[in-house]
């Protein structure tokens, strides 16, 4: 039987969700344009792995929300797994303060979207937002080239209002699916585990080290300590998050040697120069979330204080390009 090897894109409403589908021979990545862009399926053909988390009962949740009458309260309402673009994770814009309450605006509305290239030898769709709240104008494109596994994204935000935003911002990425198991190990580009929860806002010489552990020694909310490079198995009845800091290069691996399948993220360090990193391994929940951030802490208060935002003036950009590519491995 022939293949299709040329890139081609599908568009559909799943439960009121607009979304659309980029496809080449190797990869297929389903977008939710109707909800935040949200990368929700990143499927590698040849072994028929879906990479990204499903949750909460899938696009179903939204059967009754119009999400352009009313939006999601915060980017994790009605979670459904996947990939969002927590932009502003947090954020001050005038009296106005974005929270964990509050944040990931750009994931909890419908963007417009516009088919830049149809097939062929590449497909790119290009999604424009202006978020509510914080004047924020939103341009992200995504793009798959025949004979690669690989999606690009490329992105520019753009200030709008009349005063400084100061803000944080995260790619929310959350794995799973059939590719996670305990078989995944995950190689990350040097760094330290920073317990960003548990700082107290420290600001002597070594008030840091207090909240630091090495990567493969991190200590777990119970007591024991846990290699991060090694993801535990389903039902390991655990959850952890932190911060990685130090980080040489803005990469990660996942690889599952069982299955003999790898992702790798790539980013651009000026952008996200640290990874929040999570893990939720119960009967509810079985997945490993990769965050490439701006942002080291779990206190805006303590971003501001140290640095860790982003700023943008009145009429100012700024823009990057990071991507997710998968690959078979030995």
């Amino acid at each position: 039987m022939a293949v299709n090897r040329e890139c081609r894109v599908h568009e559909e409403v799943i439960s009121g969700i607009q979304t659309v589908t980029l496809e080449n021979a190797l990869l297929r990545a389903q977008i939710l344009t109707g909800k935040g862009a949200d990368i929700y399926a990143l499927v590698y053909k040849p072994l028929a792995v879906d990479v990204l988390l499903k949750a909460g009962g899938g696009l179903a949740a939204f059967e009754h929300r119009n999400l352009a009458e009313r939006r999601l309260k915060h980017y994790s309402e009605l979670f459904t797994g996947g990939w969002q673009d927590c932009l502003p994770h947090r954020a001050r814009y005038l009296e106005l303060d974005i929270t964990q309450d509050t944040g990931g605006i750009a994931a909890t509305v419908p963007w417009a979207y516009e088919i830049v290239r149809s097939g062929g030898e590449a497909v790119s769709i290009r999604c424009l937002v202006r978020l509510p709240d914080v004047p924020f104008e939103v341009e992200k494109s995504f793009t798959l080239r025949q004979g690669e596994a690989q999606l690009y994204i490329e992105q520019r935000i753009g200030n709008e209002g009349t005063a400084p935003v100061q803000f944080s911002w995260t790619q929310h990425a959350a794995f799973g699916g059939q590719f996670l198991d305990e078989h995944v190990s995950i190689e990350f580009p040097g760094g330290t585990a920073f317990h960003a929860r548990q700082y107290d806002g420290s600001c002597r010489e070594d008030g840091f080290s207090r909240f630091e552990e090495p990567i493969d020694r991190v200590t777990m909310p119970d007591g024991p300590s846990r290699d991060l490079r090694q993801v535990p198995p389903r039902q390991a009845h655990e959850q952890i998050f932190t911060v990685i800091t130090g980080i040489r290069e803005p990469r990660v691996k996942l690889i599952n040697r069982e299955k003999k399948i790898g992702v790798q993220l790539e980013w651009e360090l000026d952008a996200f120069p640290f990874i929040r990193y999570w893990s939720s391994n119960t009967p509810e929940m079985y997945t490993v979330g990769i965050e490439p951030s701006n942002d080291a802490f779990a206190n805006f208060d303590h971003s501001l204080q140290h640095g860790t935002y982003r700023e943008l003036l009145p009429g100012q950009e700024y823009a990057t390009r990071y991507a997710c590519r998968i690959f078979e491995t030995c």
